[in-house]
């Protein structure tokens, strides 16, 4: 090779590049940004509207339709979704992953600019904001007070806090939960409104007015030039007595003071919050026994998209730590991402060390220490290449990432076995260093580039997975084919170079006869022997195999453990959420939430001694605003977070745990034993957050229709199908349908004729229930809102309501009731669209233990398949089923994409369909192996692990068989028998296919057993802790481990017997051919 010879005479240059490599390389990897699941940027944008007052029917007919009509028609979405709630309208909107989202924000901002003309006046300015999952919080800090601090004086030490934290490069957004906002009320008395003839609007517009600093010019005096104001802001309550409001009938002053009464108060409290801290004082032991809860003010901390969030986390903590806290004030950090990705990127960096002790002691007891230090130079040269290129890109460093390193461990070392054994080889029949290198590259560098190739066009369909999940698995695919290609730049320049200088022999390693040479160590003598009988007896051998592979697909079919979407793992966190009946207050949702709280927490009289396990930080946030999320991502209105102590100080696993907080729901022990009744004041749900790409519910069915009250009762039906379903647990919906509204109906004659209309009266309710803010009080961060409003006396019923006197245009007042009457009725409180049409949400979760939820979820689409679906009903099946159909059907186009690349870079390096075919059975052979890893081993099939884990063996395990042949190829040109040929090929070729296979596996087998080397405790010589079992991210590819490993090892084994099989076969069936053309030839 061209490239091989100048490298190997330009070694200086190889050697400096060399050392830059290592230097930059090491550079970038520090420096990569760290987070536990990549970024996805699949571009979503969500256009969020506000129109106080107004109901969800009301804000769907009126905004959210418009909105969705003028969305509808722009070019490059995916799919539409809304949600309309009390007062606001949601509409979401994802776009197709290959709209960059500066377009997508850009199209939803002109669509929306053409559907203003369409919205209510009062309705406020649509924001219109991209949504990535970096929204998702990454810190949560928890201010907690005793009582010497008011919760007012906790939300200004937290609104505080926000202002420094918001200046952390990196930091997204900070949102409040809980305290209560200051401000200044001016209670109306209606009666004295009413008896001195004024209105709200004039009391309001007067307090507006007075409440300035007005400029009155300047004027010279002297030698100088003065500038006037007259100041007017209000200083304190008092000021605002004094205010004129109007003028009696004699002409005297009326002043607010004799009509309302200014004092501060509190905002009404839309939000609570609490935090239970059940860690011992050294801060990392759990508690086992029940803690009180304090009042507290969290503060959730989101990033922005590709930031390091290990630096934001430091930095956020800086800020905590440079602060003195008021005496009553402790912070307490709940959730901590950071924490979670150092871990995980800990866990993987273990995997790659000790994949990478394990992949060296294959390759220098096989290859002997100089020839294998050769070798192992190409791990880190291929690697800090591949993170110079991934950093160049601006990716950051995460579990796909690193996972695929330990993926592409084994196989980027594959080039350099085969090249550096076969220099050793041409430098034992005597021939100079640079020569044996430069022979010793060129002889086997296509056969090197093929394989290397059909790894890589194996991978290549992957990167082109559409869709959030394809954003999300991309960078494995991406990763790998990355360093595959930097593995093959080293084999083809780096070490030949090296192999050149530093490349030694005995002198008894060299033979005289090297076209015919056949190693002679034991293992090969054995292998010769059983290849023998496999040769003599063909038939036997391939009739043998083909059995095997039958007996193992039946086998499969009859006692595989079922289908998986994606691997179930320990979850960090676990939010336990309350949907109270709706309408209910603040303080009814508190108390249905604090009945939860006992029980999980062990709280006295609850009927358990102790909290569930593994507790260390548990986070109350009780809300009034829905917010319009998804039901299966958690965090609704009213949750509970209860964030679980490291791995080494857990008792058991927290899947357990999740299953034992709702089995506590239900009033049952651990051991499914009664203990006290079940909680039916709401509906409890206990949630794993997702983890990876969002998928939905494993089991899940989207109902369409226009009648809600139907839609509802399918739902009920769809619930109860599930329930009975063996497997699930926890059947859920978002109907919400039960909402008290007060339907104000106005008598518009009786209205129109004293001057008033819908508006105005409108107005004045809201008036009477919540209040108007007419003005501010204060200066920058102490301003406080002032708001009118009347005696809550009068918010208490319709009847209070009805008996105001409502100013009228034409002077005087009348009572409401004299042109409205009010009727108590149930109405939605979310009402939410799938591609504009309304749409209720079922879905189950799977019972903690059972991995087949595929299976599960089949079993249910079967039983609601046969339920009779009323007139004006539809259905689809939703969450993962949606995502794993999806994903099946990908996974089966880029498997056969990839056979096809595999076969195009076969037929090219053979230049025969016949040997193609004979290597293309590898894949085959690999695929049973797959099958009899899951039946021993007793895993389901998982439709996202296990089918990459085959499409990517199709193109690992082709390459043994491709060096076997090109090798039975080039001793066939040497004027060897097929036979002769075979054999040779295959002992001389037995080492590097064995240790190719080898050490892909073994760089596997820590993935597989969960169990790695953790060398932060060999460095710190703490031996009881060195081997680490059970690790968080082997959760997630043990599945894909186990399926490459058992493939591999079958393929090969088989490969080493069945291929030369099949050659032997097609070289006699060839010549025969050959023979009788050409005797055919000579007689005509």
């Amino acid at each position: 090779m061209k490239v091989t010879n100048f490298s190997v005479h330009h070694y200086m240059g190889v050697l400096v590049f060399c050392i830059g490599l290592l230097g930059l390389g090491a550079y970038s990897y520090i420096h990569l940004p760290r987070e536990s699941f990549p970024d996805v940027r699949v571009p979503v944008v969500n256009v969020t509207s506000v129109l106080d007052g107004a109901n969800p029917s009301d804000i769907e007919l009126s905004v959210t339709v418009p909105i969705e009509t003028a969305i509808d028609g722009t070019e490059g979405i995916k799919k539409i979704t809304s949600s309309s709630m009390e007062g606001l309208s949601v509409v979401s909107v994802e776009f197709f992953p290959e709209v960059s989202k500066a377009t997508a924000l850009q199209r939803i901002r002109d669509a929306i600019d053409e559907a203003k003309a369409d919205l209510p006046n009062d309705v406020e300015e649509p924001t219109v904001q991209e949504f990535t999952f970096s929204s998702i919080p990454i810190l949560i800090y928890n201010l907690i007070g005793d009582d010497r601090v008011s919760r007012s004086e906790m939300k200004d030490l937290a609104e505080d806090l926000e202002d420094e934290i918001k200046e952390v490069t990196g930091v997204l957004d900070v949102n409040i939960i809980g305290g209560r906002e200051e401000e200044v009320i001016i209670e109306i008395d209606p009666e004295r409104l009413h008896f001195y003839n004024l209105s709200v609007p004039q009391v309001v517009q007067i307090l507006k007015a007075s409440n300035r600093n007005v400029s009155a010019g300047a004027a010279t005096l002297g030698t100088n030039r003065i500038v006037m104001r007259v100041p007017g802001e209000y200083k304190t309550p008092g000021d605002m007595k004094e205010v004129v409001v109007g003028l009696g009938e004699d002409g005297a002053p009326i002043y607010l003071m004799d009509v309302a009464l200014p004092r501060f108060g509190y905002a009404e409290e839309t939000s609570r919050s609490r935090t239970y801290n059940f860690l011992d004082v050294d801060g990392e032991t759990p508690l086992n026994k029940y803690v009180e809860p304090r009042k507290s003010v969290s503060l959730q901390i989101t990033k922005r998209s590709g930031e390091n969030i290990l630096r934001i986390a430091d930095s956020v903590a800086d800020v905590f730590a440079s602060r003195e806290f008021p005496i009553g004030i402790e912070v307490v950090k709940g959730m901590d991402q950071s924490k979670d990705v150092k871990m995980m990127v800990g866990d993987l960096e273990n995997g790659i060390g000790t994949s990478l002790i394990l992949v060296l002691l294959v390759i220098f007891i096989g290859l002997g220490f100089r020839n294998a230090v050769l070798v192992s130079l190409a791990i880190p040269f291929s690697m800090l290449m591949a993170i110079i290129i991934l950093r160049i890109k601006g990716e950051t460093l995460n579990m796909m990432v690193l996972f695929s390193l330990i993926l592409s461990l084994g196989m980027l070392v594959d080039n350099a076995i085969v090249i550096v054994e076969n220099i050793y080889r041409h430098y034992c029949m005597g021939k100079p260093r640079i020569e044996a290198a430069m022979t010793g590259t060129a002889e086997v560098a296509w056969p090197v580039i093929a394989s290397t190739a059909t790894t890589v066009g194996a991978f290549f369909p992957l990167v082109f997975w559409p869709g959030l999940m394809g954003e999300f698995m991309s960078f494995l695919p991406m990763t790998v084919i990355i360093v595959l290609l930097c593995s093959l730049f080293v084999a083809l320049v780096i070490n030949p170079t090296l192999c050149s200088l530093l490349m030694r022999r005995k002198p008894e390693a060299i033979f005289k006869d090297p076209d015919v040479h056949k190693p002679d160590y034991k293992a090969v003598l054995i292998y010769e022997r059983m290849l023998g009988l496999m040769l003599h007896r063909p038939g036997w051998t391939l009739v043998t195999a083909s059995l095997l592979m039958v007996l193992t697909m039946i086998t499969y079919g009859m006692y595989g453990a079922g289908v998986e979407f994606f691997p179930p793992v320990d979850p960090p966190t676990l939010i336990c959420e309350v949907d109270a009946p709706e309408g209910v207050s603040l303080a009814e949702s508190d108390r249905m939430c604090k009945m939860l709280e006992d029980r999980v927490f062990g709280a006295p009289g609850s009927g358990y001694d102790a909290p569930v396990a593994n507790l260390k930080i548990a986070t109350v946030s009780i809300s009034l605003n829905s917010g319009g999320g998804m039901m299966d991502q958690g965090g609704g209105p009213v949750n509970v977070q209860l964030d679980f102590v490291d791995r080494e100080y857990r008792t058991e696993s927290t899947v357990l745990t999740l299953e034992e907080v709702r089995k506590r729901v239900e009033g049952l022990d651990k051991q499914g034993n009664r203990v006290t009744h079940p909680l039916f004041a709401a509906d409890y749900n206990v949630i794993r957050p997702q983890e990876g790409p969002p998928t939905g519910k494993p089991v899940a069915i989207d109902i369409y229709g226009e009648d809600l009250n139907l839609m509802t009762r399918v739902a009920q039906d769809m619930k109860q199908i599930m329930k009975e379903t063996p497997g699930t647990a926890k059947p859920t919906d978002d109907a919400a349908t039960s909402a008290p509204t007060f339907e104000w109906e106005v008598d518009l004659a009786k209205a129109g004729m004293v001057g008033l209309d819908r508006g105005t009266i409108s107005d004045f309710l809201k008036l009477g229930v919540g209040g108007s803010v007419s003005s501010t009080y204060g200066h920058g961060d102490d301003e406080q809102d002032i708001r009118l409003r009347m005696p809550e006396e009068y918010s208490q019923t319709s009847n209070s309501l009805l008996n105001i006197f409502v100013p009228t245009p034409l002077g005087g007042s009348v009572p409401l009731g004299a042109v409205a009457h009010a009727e108590m009725i149930p109405g939605p409180v979310t009402i939410r669209h799938y591609d504009r049409k309304r749409v209720i949400a079922a879905g189950a979760e799977v019972q903690p233990g059972i991995r087949a939820d595929a299976t599960i979820r089949d079993a249910f689409q079967k039983e609601a398949k046969q339920y009779a679906f009323p007139t004006g009903i539809t259905y689809r099946f939703g969450g993962a089923a949606e995502e794993q159909e999806d994903a099946q059907q990908f996974l089966i186009q880029a498997f056969w994409i990839a056979v096809f690349i595999i076969i195009m870079v076969l037929v090219l390096q053979f230049n025969s369909l016949w040997m193609t075919a004979i290597v293309m059975v590898s894949v085959v052979l690999s695929l049973m192996g797959v099958f009899m890893g899951l039946l021993v081993l007793n895993f389901p099939f998982g439709v996202i692990m296990t089918g990459i884990g085959i499409i990517s063996l199709a193109g690992v395990v082709v390459n043994n068989a491709i060096v076997l042949l090109d090798a039975v190829l080039h001793f066939e040109k040497k004027g060897m028998s097929n036979y002769d040929a075979i054999v040779t090929a295959s002992m001389v070729r037995f080492r590097p296919v064995l240790l190719t296979a080898v050490t892909t596996i073994l760089g596997l087998v820590p993935m597989a057993l969960k169990t790695n080397l953790d060398f932060k405790s060999i460095l710190r010589l703490d031996l009881m802790h060195m081997i680490q079992a059970d690790a968080d991210s082997a959760q997630w590819w043990q599945g894909m481990s186990v399926a490459v490993i058992f493939g591999l090892l079958v393929a090969t084994v088989l490969t080493l017997g069945v291929v030369p099989t099949l050659a032997l076969l097609y070289s006699n069936l060839r010549d025969r051919f050959r023979a009788k053309f050409h005797r055919g030839l000579q007689q005509g």
